[in-house]
């Protein structure tokens, strides 16, 4: 169901892709241009391919498909050496040169295998065949339900029966089901090949899209970062990193383990598999304590004086001469562990020396200047529940109210510039929601839109992106009946 709500998510994005551009490309192409532009889309076009990649391996068994098991496995085992699974990277190139070579070594058997009878056949219907393993455990199952094997391992004896006369108590309660089941049917298909399992299926993966399209179409996205899909945090770069370098570097381990290990033998099988240990999603970098940030720049400070005091030894030193040139990566003064180092903007007041000047009364300006986000946070929505609601109810008559004092106002709106110093503010709060603004304007329209919603997004990261919209919503919705009241003048039209 996740493999076909996903390739259905990146076909409807390949069809908005071809509406709007005039230079259309194959979808193969238009997938290996845009899984070099963006992380995101490369991690989710990965994921398609992994998700169909174990479907084909559940193929092979079910159809007892031995071309298709040999093909599937051998595309699995790089990701077990990229991931670290240490016993499935060491056996399984062993498992698939054993089978490969069967046609040479053994062709009987491998003709067998060729005929599907390397899994097992319990029933005639299709799509049914299972591993050898997966049939022991049915057996092991219906042992237990009958006999209860329990304790077997503490007494040899038992175990022993167990295992002779195990797959003979099998048969026997096989054949008397079968001999018991009076309504035999000619219907060999499998049990998900029925039209309401069909229907279900459909609309689960249906129910899924939706869900996905909801959240921000992968396939879409236009930032250069990897973004959590439901809560859109935005992931350490390395991260991005690894889904990048992970199946490239799991082949060249593979088939250097290949030829070293199986090819030439020079290695032992049993030799170590060094680890890669990529930060992946559920193993993101860990942080440094500030603890041990601040260890280590003690340590480098004491390094940094004891060069200098040798230095001092054998020529005549200066410390002004000294201190005027930098002697460290970042100034410890601004940074800490080479990150800006953050403060409250109340602390400045301090620092001004600025009296505080109390006022009774509100004095007559010409112009006033308010952040806009400060005064959607500071106004109370009270009952109101859509955009249209909080503009005519809470935010319009405050605006109005501030006309009352002053010919102008103006409204400034924050926004992070790329290479300023909130640069780092962005990376901290890691969250983006950018292009769910044209749901959010079309919404708004309908008046569809809590603004209590928008209010837990009020992290946005990357507003300038969206500064189009935003002068859309302020002028055909919010400030029509003030536009000739007042000048509406957002920052961002400035840039």
């Amino acid at each position: 169901m996740t493999a076909a709500s996903i390739h259905t998510v990146l076909l409807r994005a390949y069809a908005k892709y071809k509406s709007e551009d005039t230079e259309i490309l194959s979808l193969e192409k238009w997938c290996d241009l845009r899984a070099q532009q963006s992380v995101h889309f490369h991690y989710w076009l990965k994921t398609l391919a992994l998700e169909t990649l174990m479907l084909l391996f559940v193929r092979s068994i079910r159809e007892g498909n031995f071309q298709l098991y040999l093909e599937s496995l051998t595309k699995i085992v790089p990701w077990m050496f990229a991931l670290d699974h240490t016993h499935y990277s060491r056996w399984l190139p062993v498992h698939i040169r054993d089978m490969t070579l069967l046609s040479e070594n053994h062709p009987r058997i491998y003709a067998e295998f060729c005929a599907g009878k390397f899994v097992v056949h319990k029933t005639c219907n299709k799509f049914s065949a299972m591993s050898t393993d997966q049939c022991h455990e049915q057996n092991n199952a219906v042992i237990k339900e009958s006999g209860r094997a329990v304790g077997l391992l503490m007494n040899p004896g038992a175990l022993r029966r167990w295992t002779v006369a195990g797959p003979e108590i099998v048969r026997m309660v096989n054949e008397f089901e079968a001999l018991q089941s009076r309504n035999q049917t000619t219907d060999h298909r499998h049990h998900e090949q029925h039209r309401g399992v069909q229907t279900s299926f459909f609309n689960e993966v249906k129910s899924l899209v939706a869900v996905i399209e909801e959240m921000g179409t992968p396939f879409l996205e236009q930032s250069q970062d990897l973004l959590v899909l439901d809560t859109r945090d935005i992931l350490h770069p390395s991260v991005g990193e690894s889904v990048r370098k992970a199946e490239e570097l799991g082949e060249k381990q593979y088939n250097t383990f290949v030829d070293e290990r199986l090819v030439k033998c020079e290695v032992p099988i049993t030799d170590v598999i060094h680890k890669n240990k990529l930060v992946l999603l559920s193993h993101p970098p860990p942080k440094p304590s500030k603890q041990k940030m601040q260890v280590t720049a003690l340590k480098n400070d004491c390094n940094l004086f004891s060069r200098l005091y040798i230095s001092c030894q054998t020529r005549s030193g200066d410390l002004e001469t000294f201190f005027m040139h930098e002697n460290q990566a970042t100034p410890p003064s601004l940074s800490l562990g080479g990150k800006l180092r953050l403060g409250n903007k109340a602390d400045l007041l301090s620092c001004l020396g600025l009296e505080e000047v109390q006022s009774t009364c509100t004095p007559a300006v010409d112009a006033k200047l308010l952040d806009g986000a400060a005064v959607v946070q500071m106004l109370n929505p009270g009952m109101a529940q859509t955009f249209q609601q909080y503009s005519e109810l809470v935010f319009l008559p405050y605006i109005s109210n501030q006309l009352t004092t002053a010919r102008r106002v103006d409204i400034v709106w924050d926004v992070y510039i790329p290479d300023s110093l909130k640069g780092s503010t962005r990376q901290k709060r890691g969250r983006v929601f950018e292009d769910e603004w044209p749901q959010v304007l079309k919404s708004l329209r309908t008046g569809k839109i809590s603004f209590v919603w928008m209010k837990t997004k009020q992290n946005c990261s990357n507003f300038y992106h969206s500064k189009l919209y935003i002068y859309q919503l302020m002028k055909e919705k919010l400030f029509m009946q003030l536009m000739e009241a007042m000048y509406i003048l957002p920052w961002l039209m400035l840039s």
